[in-house]
């Protein structure tokens, strides 16, 4: 289905400023944006605009994903009427729904690789600049850095990993010289900041992912081992003169004595009531976002003096517990199949920019899955971004694999562009 340019061009507008509006925050340090209530304002405009711009009842069985999406979107929806506070289960869920319709939109809309790769680099630079004003207006307590009221230390790591090695795609040499250092900065900004929040699921993350471009080969960082080496060893070096505090980090290797592996309140008792909850509810759960009152009904029961509220620390166990089996595996199922499908796309796809999308977009979303393993993050727009993003790579390489089968070249390559079209 074409779309009339000029409506199409304010819908990509319209969703550009909208979706970084949701995914960079700039309401959180610009407070008059936050006045406004940018994110729902633009997000229903956008949304009257691809309606009126597009068919209704449009078919989404194309997309495993979406469909995936789609039965974990009714899982929540079932859980709310068994949920130990129905109403505040309700209005969370309708909070969420700004998520939801990004994701939806995100695959209808984002319709070329180059509007993509525009969007990413966006994505990126937002990024930057709410780092920035974390280094320079966020607070210090024990060391660790936190900004505002949305994120806590931990938040902002997993906030920054999640979108921190996307700017790997504008590094290479096809790239303008600026955007190349612009990205290079993006990423020092990127690590300073998360080594400044003493999270040690980030450090974990971080060290992960670095562990994997040092020994993939891969299409985008075609360096040579030995260079990727020096080039960490060179970073490893300039953080030196970074006052960080170390000492919370070497706790990881001491797991004997830290409170999270041995005291009630610790993550492993935390997950362990997790999965308790995720066996006595496993049809509906225990309500959408009532993990903490979970964790205290389960310390209440066991007649413990301090029946204290906890979040998961774990989005998997963290879906699972409030939706039940059926969420915990759909929500499994996507995050696997996303890995898939990057993966998929990195080996087979034929035009250099798609492949290199597959590679990064892979790199990213084993930084983002290591680190929501220690973060309540279950509905967070980050993974649904990177669940989109698969559903859109797999379209584009599925449109591609069509276009190889043409014997014309001049069809091969308009396919190849996705110009102008919109999935149906």
């Amino acid at each position: 289905m074409l779309v009339q340019p000029s409506k199409n061009s304010l819908l990509l507008i319209l969703f550009g400023v909208w979706s970084f509006l949701l995914i960079c925050r700039p309401q959180d340090y610009v407070p008059f944006i936050a006045y406004i209530r940018p994110a729902l304002s633009l997000g229903i405009l956008t949304f009257i605009v691809y309606s009126a711009s597009h068919k209704t009842g449009n078919n989404y069985s194309s997309s495993l994903q979406l469909n995936l999406y789609t039965y974990l979107i009714i899982a929540m929806i079932l859980s709310i009427p068994f949920s130990y506070y129905r109403r505040a289960s309700l209005m969370d869920f309708l909070t969420y729904s700004s998520v939801i319709l990004f994701l939806f939109l995100f695959y209808r809309i984002v319709n070329t690789l180059q509007y993509l790769y525009k969007l990413l680099f966006a994505y990126c630079v937002g990024a930057a600049i709410y780092a920035v004003y974390i280094l320079k207006f966020g607070s210090f307590m024990n060391d660790r850095v936190s900004f505002g009221e949305m994120f806590d230390s931990n938040d902002i790591a997993y906030y920054v990993i999640s979108l921190l090695f996307l700017n790997i795609l504008f590094v290479t040499k096809n790239n303008k010289n600026y955007i190349r250092l612009l990205a290079c900065i993006n990423m020092a900004i990127g690590v300073i900041v998360v080594l400044k929040t003493g999270s040690r699921g980030g450090l974990l993350a971080l060290m992960s992912v670095v562990a994997y471009l040092l020994f993939a080969n891969l299409r985008t960082i075609n360096f040579s081992f030995i260079l990727k080496i020096v080039v960490t060893m060179v970073a490893l070096f300039s953080l030196q003169f970074i006052s960080i505090d170390s000492d919370r980090y070497k706790t990881i290797l001491d797991l004997k004595s830290d409170y999270n592996i041995t005291g009630e309140e610790g993550r492993v008792s935390i997950w362990k009531i997790g999965l308790r909850l995720m066996s006595t509810h496993p049809f509906f759960g225990i309500g959408y976002n009532r993990f903490p009152e979970g964790v205290g009904h389960d310390r209440e029961a066991r007649g413990l003096a301090s029946a204290k509220w906890h979040t998961a620390h774990n989005s998997l166990i963290q879906v699972g517990a409030e939706t039940g089996v059926v969420g915990f595996i759909l929500f499994s199922a996507l995050s696997i199949n996303a890995c898939t499908i990057f993966w998929g796309v990195a080996k087979k796809a034929k035009s250099e920019d798609l492949a290199k999308l597959g590679e990064i977009a892979k790199v990213g979303f084993i930084g983002h899955m290591i680190n929501i393993m220690f973060l309540s993050q279950a509905y967070s727009v980050y993974w649904a971004f990177y669940i989109a993003l698969s559903a859109v790579l797999k379209s584009c390489l599925d449109q591609e694999d069509t276009a190889s089968q043409s014997s014309s070249a001049g069809l091969c390559k308009e396919k190849l562009g996705f110009a102008g079209t919109v999935r149906n």
